[in-house]
């Protein structure tokens, strides 16, 4: 594992991090603690935890009974409800409980999602000065894509900024990573995995006839096909790799529940791009396939 600077705050996390949260695949707290104490093997230091699981609260307290708190990277997440006002009371409750329920004794990060900033109330937005001020969450940040981002870099109160960024981002999300940078807030990636190019594209045989047809030596160049035809490495860890070369990121944040698949998505962060695949890369966001896969995005 190989750790970098968060941002101004004095602290280093890990380049791969984790998003935790409920799922019927850790259905214990015991569950959740071997899965901590897996990623901390594996190097990790920083996780954050959705608002809302009993039993990974359970989990993270069991944890953090076996490592000095300081060694961690907590983070909290607050999700909104569309139509639902997101008050000083809402969050205030959020974050005391899962102090309480974690003993993480304070969060180094309090994120809000693209819901809770859009229904933010003007008491909530004051209450997170107080938060931080008062140790209890010593940064604010908001997660999200889009004209959130730029919200978040022209607000004062949020000093870190979680963006989708993967092999397929355009100008506008690499735009505002420059902006966020240049604001001096940190930044966190994640959806590095884009779940269209996972999947390998189905290729039409040859047609068959009297001769052998010649084959062509740059099929494929200027597409994805890359993904899937480079020795030694699988398509998500590619798309990882790749995540991983933007300096820009403190973190890249991904979200697994099995060990085996953690700790080989851990050793992607020691390995370096195949010769040719940073280029392939270049080629194939310019072309028809790149296009086609932001249209439907859009």
């Amino acid at each position: 594992m190989r750790y970098r600077p968060f941002g101004i705050s004095g602290k280093a996390v890990s380049a791969i991090s984790l998003l935790l949260r409920e799922t019927s695949a850790l259905p214990t707290a015991f569950a959740w603690r071997d899965f901590i104490f897996a990623a901390m093997e594996s190097g990790v230091n920083c996780f954050e935890l959705v608002a809302g699981s009993e039993t990974l609260c359970a989990g993270v307290h069991s944890a953090l009974q076996a490592v000095e708190r300081r060694l961690l990277f907590l983070i909290w997440r607050i999700r909104g409800e569309a139509g639902r006002p997101m008050t000083a009371e809402h969050i205030s409750q959020s974050v005391r409980s899962g102090l309480q329920r974690t003993h993480g004794a304070y969060f180094d990060l309090l994120m809000l999602d693209e819901q809770a900033f859009a229904n933010l109330t003007e008491d909530a937005h004051r209450l997170l000065d107080d938060l931080r001020s008062s140790g209890l969450a010593l940064q604010i940040g908001l997660a999200g894509g889009g004209p959130v981002i730029d919200a978040a870099i022209a607000d004062p109160t949020f000093e870190v900024a979680a963006s989708p960024f993967n092999l397929t981002s355009g100008w506008d999300v690499r735009r505002r990573m420059k902006e966020a940078i240049s604001a001096n807030m940190a930044l966190i990636g994640y959806d590095v995995f884009p779940q269209a190019l996972l999947k390998p594209a189905a290729v039409a045989p040859p047609k068959q006839g009297l001769f052998r047809r010649h084959v062509e030596p740059l099929a494929g160049a200027g597409t994805y096909a890359f993904l899937h035809d480079t020795p030694g490495w699988a398509a998500s860890e590619l798309c990882l790799a790749y995540a991983l070369t933007e300096p820009a990121f403190a973190t890249i944040q991904v979200e697994v529940t099995r060990s085996e698949i953690l700790e080989r998505m851990c050793a992607v962060a020691d390995r370096d791009l195949p010769t040719g695949v940073a280029a392939q890369i270049e080629m194939a966001r310019f072309s028809p396939q790149a296009n086609e896969l932001e249209q439907k995005r859009a």
